[in-house]
């Protein structure tokens, strides 16, 4: 029968009669050890699912839950065993009052003796290998436990609960406390190992296969580094894996393959630096956590990344932190990490900064200056273009126009003197639907503001504002020359008179806008580190300028004959030592297609002419 139905017919009076050979006769937990008889197969079923899961809280160290599992089911011989766990406290002898109700002694007082009560039980034949196992655990016993461990977590507990035990008794025999000589004291088994990274070592060498691939798992051997207080090691190992990824020195390595050592390296470090303890060398434990905080930009994770920008020292935080806002462009992410920066307490300003010069040193081996005026490209537009135009709306979204000013001069003349004209075009547009020149001009507007003012409200220079315009006149020409090649493109399409009015419209435009530029564009007061180059840029741009315009006066004949005379007139222009145009198209090799273009246009106004060619 099993306990149960004992229990029922003990309850309704019958008298109890087991016939079953080799059953308990009474229901007491240790009638099986006593009687040298086994249970019902029942009951043992349950037992075993109850071991089980007893000895599963013992291994996490949950034992009030092990406790309370025992006493629910009656298992009073494992809440008693467990109770001789309890160090021996006498309040009045160590003058410590833990709990104001403990008055009195309590805990186990013999514990070699109790130690040596369970290591007797985990050699009960009759006992279930996990009731075996139970007892094991509370007294340091290692093939009881072993034989129900599979993993390498639940061994390494059971070796160093071995090796603590071992170490207890040794100090106990040193002292005179305990006879381990006397052999009528069951022998307590020693560890072989003497430390935990002998025992580390044996599980690397286990007989069992599942515990010897869990032992080479990286995560583990973190494990083994953090038991035996190597994180130093961890780290600086960690940081020059990371560094030989950037430096392209490998491709890629355990930590960039599983991005979640890196995560965990990187909590490491933080949860040590927060209890207070030793992460590594500074450097390390930093260069962890910038790697980290990079690997979560590249996993589209940057709204994590503020909270752990925030642990770092403020020159590593800007430069963690540019790497990651570097690739943003979205105006929604910018404005959330606007918001996560100022949660965080972050320098927002300075990291600005340092993320638009990191794009543009990112990008600088891109832009090889351009031979000639047939390089110029007016159609393509390439990805690092788009990036490096996108970077500066982090300066206007912070309103930082000074660096807005001086980043925009900057990218132009990367722009132009590379000769791609479209790029510089998508910059003007993209700085003209933004707040910067509604700022400028009201600034340009009134002239009485303080030198305080000015440096609070982030106004760019006086030289700096000059160039801008410049560059802006530029484009705004470009634009003007494109503009009449879409009406040109249409006069065909047009009503003849409508078309020239439109046609009449767009050059009286046309002409001042790019005269006023091929006489004084970048003539002014010039910084003197840019005088080469914007020298460079005269040479490039003033001489196509000049033969757009005269090209579009040209075909203006269509519109009205007095253009082509136009044209003709620029050669005064060209002529003057002051304006020194002459010598540009010299430089920029356009001298000669300028001849050929005078000539031709100069035939078209001597075909108009009453003596031909000779009277124009």
């Amino acid at each position: 029968m099993t306990r149960a139905q004992v229990k029922q017919k003990k309850m309704a009076g019958f008298g109890i009669k087991t016939t079953t050979t080799g059953i308990v006769k009474t229901l007491d937990p240790d009638a099986p050890l006593r009687e040298n008889a086994s249970i019902h197969s029942e009951d043992a079923e349950f037992e075993r699912a109850l071991f089980r899961h007893v000895f599963g809280l013992l291994q996490s160290g949950n034992y009030e839950a092990a406790q309370q599992v025992c006493e629910v089911t009656g298992n009073y011989t494992i809440t008693a065993a467990m109770n001789g766990m309890v160090e021996y406290r006498d309040p009045v002898i160590d003058g410590v009052v833990l709990n104001p109700e403990e008055t009195i002694a309590r805990g186990t007082k013999r514990k070699a003796l109790w130690r040596r009560m369970c290591l007797r039980l985990t050699r009960a034949p009759q006992a279930d290998k996990y009731e075996r196992a139970i007892y094991g655990l509370l007294c340091g016993d290692l093939d009881s436990v072993l034989s129900v461990s599979e993993s390498w977590e639940a061994q390494l507990l059971a070796y160093v609960q071995q090796l603590a035990a071992t170490e207890i008794e040794t100090y106990l025999g040193a002292n005179g406390r305990l006879d381990l000589a006397n052999k009528e004291l069951l022998a307590f088994p020693q560890s072989q190992a003497r430390t935990i990274s002998d025992i580390l070592n044996t599980l690397s060498e286990s007989r069992s296969p599942i515990v010897r691939a869990q032992s080479e798992h990286p995560l583990r051997h973190i494990q083994g580094g953090i038991i035996t207080n190597v994180v130093t090691k961890i780290m600086q190992d960690a940081r020059h894996k990371m560094e030989r990824v950037r430096d392209e020195i490998e491709d890629s390595n355990i930590l960039t393959d599983d991005a979640y050592l890196l995560r965990f390296l990187a909590h490491l470090a933080l949860f040590l630096k927060s209890i207070g303890m030793d992460a590594g060398a500074e450097d390390d434990a930093v260069a962890v956590l910038k790697f980290y905080v990079e690997d979560l930009a590249i996993c589209d994770k940057a709204h994590l990344a503020p909270l752990y920008v925030s642990q770092l020292p403020e020159e590593a935080a800007i430069e963690a932190y540019s790497f990651l806002l570097a690739d943003i462009s979205d105006p929604k992410k910018r404005a959330e990490q606007f918001a996560l920066a100022d949660k965080f307490g972050l320098d927002i300003l300075n990291t600005l900064r340092r993320t638009i010069q990191r794009v543009f040193d990112d990008h600088e081996n891109e832009y090889p200056a351009i031979e000639s005026h047939k390089e110029l490209d007016f159609t393509n537009v390439s990805p690092a273009d788009r990036q490096l135009s996108n970077s500066l709306l982090w300066f206007v979204d912070a309103k930082m126009w000074d660096d807005v000013v001086d980043s925009a001069n900057a990218l132009y003349l990367r722009f132009l003197l590379s000769g791609k004209v479209k790029s510089a075009e998508n910059l003007y547009a993209q700085l003209a639907s933004s707040q910067l020149y509604d700022v400028l001009n009201d600034f340009e507007e009134q002239v009485d503001y303080s030198m305080t003012e000015i440096e609070q409200a982030h106004f760019p220079g006086t030289k700096s504002r000059a160039e801008f315009r410049q560059y802006e006149a530029l484009i705004a020409g470009i634009g003007l020359v494109s503009m009449w090649d879409g009406v040109y493109s249409q006069k065909v399409l047009d009503g003849d008179r409508a078309w020239r009015l439109k046609g009449k419209e767009v050059i009286d435009r046309v002409k001042p806008a790019l005269v006023d530029l091929i006489c004084a564009w970048m003539t002014g007061d010039i910084e003197e580190d840019k005088v080469d180059v914007i020298h460079r840029l005269r040479v490039l741009y003033i001489p196509y300028l000049l033969l757009e315009l005269h090209r579009v006066l040209q075909q203006g004949q269509a519109v009205h004959t007095r253009y082509p005379k136009d044209a003709l007139e620029l050669v005064n222009l060209v002529a003057s030592d002051a304006l020194d145009i002459y010598q540009l198209l010299l430089e920029g090799g356009r001298l000669e297609e300028y001849l050929v273009a005078i000539a031709s246009v100069s035939l078209d106004v001597g075909a108009d002419s009453q003596n031909g060619i000779w009277r124009v």
